[in-house]
C-alpha cells in the first residue's frame, strides 16, 4: 500500500512493470484484474478528469516548450501566479539558477530546453508539476539520466515535499529510492 503523505519507491529491472504500474494508476488504463483503491474507494468509480488532477507526474523524458521558464513552469494553466511560479521553482531547486539569468524567468530555453542541461530541464518540469500543487506525486525514471549534483537537488526537493504530498518514485538505482 501506498501511505497518504509518505514516499513509496518502487525498484527493478528494465520491463518490469514498473511503469505498467504508474500508467494503472494514472488510469491510462484499467487493470484486467483486481482494483486499485483509494480509501477503500475502487479509483475507477472517481471521475476522471478529478482523479487526474490531484495526480502530478513527472517522467524521464522532460518536455519544455521553446518559449520562457516562467510559460514552461506555468504550462498553459493561467491560474498559476507568479508567486507560485517562484515557489515552485525554489522547491524545485531551480529558482538560485533561474533569478542568476540576466532575463531571469523570461529565459527562453530554447527547442526541447536544448539551452540547459538534462538536470536543469528537469528541475524546470518538477517545478511545473509542484506548481500545480498535486496532492500524489509520481516521478517515473525522472532522474535516470542525471549527474550526482542533478540527483541531489531532486533528493532535497522531495525531502521538503515529504509529509505535503504522497510520493511514488519509480527508478532502476536503489539510490534514487533510499529515502522511501
Amino acid at each position: 500500500p501506498i501511505q497518504k503523505g509518505k514516499m513509496t519507491g518502487l525498484i527493478g529491472l528494465s520491463g518490469s512493470g514498473k511503469t505498467t504500474v504508474a500508467d494503472l494508476f494514472l488510469r491510462l488504463f484499467e487493470p484486467t484484474g483486481g482494483k486499485i483503491t483509494v480509501d477503500g474507494s475502487d479509483i475507477s468509480h472517481i471521475n476522471l478528469r478529478a482523479w487526474r488532477d490531484k495526480i502530478g507526474y513527472v517522467s524521464q523524458d522532460s518536455f519544455l516548450l521553446n518559449d520562457t521558464i516562467a510559460h514552461n513552469i506555468r504550462f498553459y494553466n493561467e491560474g498559476i501566479t507568479e508567486s507560485d511560479i517562484e515557489q515552485a521553482a525554489k522547491l524545485a531547486h531551480i529558482y538560485d539558477f533561474v533569478t542568476q539569468r540576466p532575463e531571469g524567468f523570461n529565459t527562453v530555453v530554447g527547442e526541447r530546453g536544448v539551452k540547459l542541461s538534462a538536470g536543469q530541464r528537469q528541475r524546470i518540469v518538477l517545478a511545473r508539476v509542484i506548481a500545480r500543487k498535486p496532492e500524489i506525486l509520481i516521478l517515473d525514471e525522472a532522474t535516470s539520466a542525471f549527474d550526482n549534483e542533478s540527483e541531489a537537488a531532486i533528493q532535497k526537493s522531495l525531502g521538503e515535499l515529504r509529509g505535503k504530498v504522497t510520493m511514488l518514485i519509480i527508478a532502476h538505482r536503489l539510490s534514487t529510492v533510499m529515502n522511501s
